[in-house]
């Protein structure tokens, strides 16, 4: 019997669907490592691999020789050894498009928390909000995500500005260069995969741009940020404020530091963390993997 192998928790909807069509299914428990579950299964008979967020190295893959599919619960695969996937022709499907709504509106909450601030208001300080209505919001990256973003957007009457790598068709607002969003931009909203080009885009270089009254929003990956200049400018005051569902530890400040500050909203990577999504993305990966055993072409492979 083949052996699919779960690396995160996910929705039992997949699972069961597996199981249905005869597939044993091996789920990591949260306090095992792969390499103490190797004790408790026979890894030549894992074949398919459906993981969430957690980094896996090319030594633990090398762990299951006979792997046909890599399921990645989720968009980037920042967490993948890519180059080993692609050499040892491991089908790597991926599920794009079906968080965007979920993830777009968590970062519409964090808009709302950071202009109305109710965090701190909710400790009886009874600070002045902010209108959403009329802000210029400034979202780099333009994908699925940032779309829905926009059109959740439209009825508040911003002014939206986008700056994509490369141009696309937008449903409205105004595309700009990188500096215009820094510089022009009430709230900045990250919404683009970690790359070698685009790590640690937000920088001392961007952050001086800004304005003192601007806020910044990551729900997408804590590498876009260069974290000790997001604390410098958080502590300078020379931005108002940041909401982070992603955050990495700097190399001078850790993510307890950034965390802690008064003018900081985290949120722990809960952006596709919706019951409806996790369901239909524990199927999607169920069904990429039944689809290979038939032999049958992806329903969303990233290469």
């Amino acid at each position: 019997m083949q052996l699919v192998y779960v690396v995160d928790p996910i929705a039992d909807d997949g699972i069961t669907l597996l199981k249905e069509k005869g597939f044993a299914v091996f789920r990591l428990s949260k306090s095992q490592t792969i390499k103490e579950s190797l004790k408790l299964i026979d890894p030549t008979k894992v074949t398919a691999l459906i993981i969430r967020a957690t980094k896996i190295t090319v030594s633990e893959l090398q762990s299951f020789p006979n792997l046909k599919i890599i399921a990645r619960h989720g968009v980037g695969v920042d967490n993948l050894p890519l180059d080993y996937i692609k050499e040892n022709k491991i089908r790597l499907t991926y599920t794009p498009g079906l968080n965007a709504i979920s993830v777009a509106e968590l970062t519409l909450t964090l808009m709302l928390d950071l202009l109305k601030k109710i965090p701190v208001n909710r400790k009886d300080n009874f600070y002045d909000g902010e209108l959403l209505a009329g802000k210029t919001i400034g979202l780099i990256g333009y994908g699925k995500i940032a779309q829905k973003l926009s059109l959740i957007l439209k009825p508040f009457g911003i002014n939206l500005l986008v700056y994509n790598h490369r141009p696309k068709k937008l449903a409205y607002g105004t595309q700009v260069e990188l500096d215009e969003i820094a510089k022009s931009s009430d709230i900045v909203s990250l919404h683009v995969p970690a790359t070698p080009e685009t790590t640690q885009m937000i920088n001392d270089d961007f952050f001086i741009q800004m304005k003192q009254s601007a806020f910044l929003i990551n729900t997408a990956r804590g590498a876009l940020i260069d974290s000790d200049s997001l604390y410098s400018a958080l502590t300078a005051h020379k931005i108002a404020g940041a909401a982070l569902d992603v955050l990495d530890s700097g190399q001078i400040h850790t993510i307890q530091e950034i965390q802690a500050l008064k003018n900081v909203i985290f949120t722990p990577h809960i952006g596709a963390s919706s019951r409806e999504i996790l369901q239909q993305s524990s199927l999607r990966c169920a069904q990429e993997i039944l689809l290979l055993e038939k032999g049958e072409t992806a329903i969303q492979s990233y290469f």
